[in-house]
């Protein structure tokens, strides 16, 4: 079988993984081209990783006919422009890290350009749905296991950032909404089959005063209704001392199913004069590390095989406009409906 050929661009902190994922462990992929603005980035890709040449401008990239799809894995307030760039250039495969677009405008623009343009295989970065133990709580769920949901909990805590990092990231991320619930709701609609019709929010600046003058802040929670009625509670923050935590539950007529806690970085257990300890995951990427090979490798089976992505163009529309909702609950302290 022949391998499919993809550029990606973007070497930041997931990006380079995925890369090295494309190069090293995805069998039926090749990694042709890289790009990224950051000329130290492009040479170091080309010495490790070897690809046929690499960019420091992504309209290069777009004009290879060699290539079978491309990967943007860059800044989030570039992504709109790229994947419109991408169609335009007659690219037919394009997977795209999350969140479409910033906001509604750019999302609108994308799902136009896209559907116009005939691009084949979309999908976005929404990189939990491959996680094993989620989609295994999602099977038993639909099987019946738990009856009829009735609740739906989130809970998605950040290590705690170099505040001079963060507040050099914010302005580009969307905010705390954008840059890490959407992952969540995305996971919500998915689980539940539903989408949402209202969100209340409630959060502020707790920890990284820089964040004020920035219109970001560093916690919230969020209650959503869903169309099928189940009741939804988000919780995330930006400074979990203790490590990264992620949590899933689903209570439901009959039962419920949880995943995530206590929040393990492996299956060891310490008994110390100290007590029970158990050491937390350091950051997100080595707790979901294997996910971002398998949608990768999603990805590439979709391109061979012609099939359509299990998270594509739609999921991703869905979340933004889920995302811009839920900030301006935040803000204004109420409850927002959605379309």
């Amino acid at each position: 079988m022949d391998r499919i050929r993809l550029g990606i661009i973007g070497l930041g902190r997931l990006g380079r993984h995925h890369a090295e994922n494309i190069r090293f462990r995805i069998p039926n992929a090749e990694l042709r081209a890289v790009c990224s603005v950051v000329k130290e980035e492009v040479d170091a890709a080309l010495r490790d990783l070897q690809p046929a040449y690499g960019t420091t401008d992504y309209r290069t990239l777009l004009q290879d006919k060699e290539l079978d799809g491309v990967v943007i894995a860059t800044t989030s307030a570039y992504h709109c422009e790229m994947i419109c760039a991408a169609a335009d250039a007659g690219v037919r495969n394009i997977y795209c890290e999350k969140p479409l677009g910033m906001n509604q405008t750019e999302i609108d623009r994308i799902w136009d350009t896209v559907t116009r343009r005939g691009v084949r295989v979309f999908q976005i970065g929404f990189n939990r749905r491959f996680d094993r133990s989620i989609r295994s709580l999602k099977e038993k769920i639909d099987a019946g296991r738990i009856g009829k949901p009735i609740v739906i909990k989130f809970l998605n805590r950040d290590p705690l950032w170099k505040e001079e990092d963060l507040l050099r990231f914010s302005p580009t991320s969307g905010g705390l909404v954008f840059d890490m619930l959407t992952h969540d709701y995305d996971l919500a609609r998915w689980i539940l089959a539903s989408d949402a019709v209202s969100v209340y929010g409630n959060g502020g600046v707790y920890f990284y005063k820089g964040l004020e003058p920035l219109g970001d802040i560093d916690n919230c929670t969020l209650l959503v209704k869903f169309k099928n009625g189940v009741m939804g509670f988000f919780e995330t923050s930006r400074n979990s001392s203790y490590g990264y935590h992620v949590e899933i539950e689903v209570f439901g007529t009959e039962g419920a199913m949880r995943m995530g806690y206590p929040p393990s970085r492996d299956r060891l257990e310490s008994l110390t004069v100290g007590g029970l300890g158990r050491e937390c995951p350091r950051w997100f990427f080595e707790y979901w590390e294997p996910t971002f090979q398998a949608e990768l490798q999603h990805f590439v089976d979709c391109i061979a095989q012609g099939k359509e992505p299990e998270v594509g163009l739609e999921d991703g529309y869905k979340a933004v406009e889920w995302a811009l909702a839920a900030t301006q609950a935040v803000q204004m302290n109420k409850e927002v409906p959605l379309k």
